[in-house]
C-alpha cells in the first residue's frame, strides 16, 4: 500500500453503470468505456474511445484491479489486500465458470463476470469489493459461500474452505473460532465486514438461472470448486447458489427480520432451487449443511 491515499475521481458517460465493459465477442478482454475521465492525484486521463485494458494470464477465481501503468495505459493486476489508498481505480472477478445463460447453470468455462465490474464511484457500499457481483443493478452479492478464513481473506473467496457447523469460521480480532455457525454468528460476521445477510426476495433474484430441483453429487468442501458445481451458477455469476449448502438469510422484514435458510444443500435433491426457502428457521441451529452468504447495498456515483 502507498504511504498516503491516492485521490481518485471519475467522470463517466453513463451514471448507471461501471466504466468497464467486455469487449465484443470476448470473455477475457475488457475496455474502459468511451467518455470516461479519470483524475488520479491531479493527473487527468481521458478516454475518448473504448480503450482496451492490458491483461496477462488470468487465474480462475482471482480478483483483479485496474490501474494506470508506467506507460500511461490501463493494466489489470492481481488484487490483494489494501485496496483503499492505492492507485487501483476499479476491478473485476475472473470466475471458474461463465454465468447462466438460461436456467441450467453455467458452462464451466472460466470467464470474466461482467456483473463483477466495479470502480471507485460505482461499487458495493462495503469496504471490500472483491468477490462480489451486482444483482439486477440494485445490490451486490458475494459470489462465493462464506469461508472459514474470512477475517484474512474476505467473505467471498474461491477455493476457501466453506464455513459451516463443522468447519467453523474464525472470529474477528484473532480470538480463535466460533463455537457454531448459527444465525447470530452469521449476522455478526457479515456486520464485521460491512455487509448483511440476504433477504428472501434478494436471494430469489440472485439465484435465478441455476439448474432447478437438483443438488450437488456430494458435500463440497471448498467454495467454487467446479465439477458439477457449474450447474448451480446463477445468471449473475453467483456460485453454489443452490443445491450446495443451505445459506443463512432473513425473511426480508425491514423491522423485525426472522432467521431463514435458502437454496437447499447437497442432499435435498429435487427440493433444492432458487425458490427453496424456510422463512422461519431455528436461529440457534448449526450444522454441517448450513453456511452463509453476504450482500451489500450499491454505492451509486455521486
Amino acid at each position: 500500500m502507498n504511504a498516503r491515499p491516492n485521490a481518485i475521481s471519475i467522470e463517466r458517460a453513463d451514471l448507471s453503470a461501471s466504466i468497464f465493459a467486455l469487449q465484443p465477442d470476448a470473455a477475457i478482454s475488457i475496455a474502459i468505456k468511451a467518455g470516461t475521465v479519470l483524475v488520479i492525484d491531479g493527473i487527468r486521463h481521458a478516454f475518448e474511445q473504448d480503450t482496451g485494458i492490458a491483461i496477462g494470464a488470468l487465474d480462475p477465481g482471482q480478483d483483479y484491479g485496474v490501474r494506470i501503468g508506467d506507460d500511461g495505459k490501463p493494466v489489470a493486476v492481481p488484487l490483494g489486500d489494501g485496496i483503499i489508498g492505492t492507485s487501483i481505480f476499479g476491478g473485476f472477478h475472473f470466475a471458474p465458470s461463465g454465468n447462466a445463460a438460461a436456467r441450467s447453470g453455467g458452462d464451466g468455462i472460466p470467464a470474466i463476470n461482467p456483473f463483477s465490474f466495479w470502480d471507485a464511484g460505482f461499487r458495493p457500499a462495503c469496504p471490500d469489493p472483491r468477490g462480489m457481483a451486482l444483482v439486477d443493478g440494485r445490490f451486490w452479492v458475494d459470489i462465493y459461500l462464506l469461508g472459514t478464513g474470512h477475517v484474512e481473506n474476505g467473505t467471498s473467496r474461491c477455493g476457501a474452505t466453506i464455513a459451516d457447523g463443522r468447519s467453523l469460521p474464525a472470529k474477528p480480532g484473532g480470538k480463535g473460532g466460533y463455537k457454531k455457525l448459527d444465525y447470530a454468528t452469521a449476522v455478526e460476521i457479515y456486520a464485521h465486514h460491512g455487509k448483511s445477510l440476504l433477504g428472501a426476495e434478494d436471494f430469489f433474484v440472485a439465484a435465478y438461472g441455476v439448474t432447478e430441483r437438483a443438488s450437488r453429487d456430494g458435500e463440497p468442501e471448498t467454495a467454487g470448486d467446479g465439477g458439477d458445481g457449474k450447474r448451480f451458477v446463477s445468471k449473475w455469476g453467483i456460485h453454489d447458489a443452490t443445491g450446495t449448502m443451505w445459506q443463512w438469510g432473513t425473511d426480508g422484514d425491514p423491522d423485525h427480520p426472522r432467521a431463514s435458510i435458502f437454496g437447499g444443500s447437497w442432499f435435498v435433491g429435487g427440493d433444492a432451487g432458487s425458490r427453496c426457502a424456510f422463512l422461519d428457521y431455528w436461529p440457534g441451529y448449526s450444522d454441517e449443511y448450513i453456511s452463509a452468504r453476504g450482500r451489500s447495498d450499491h454505492l451509486k456515483p455521486a
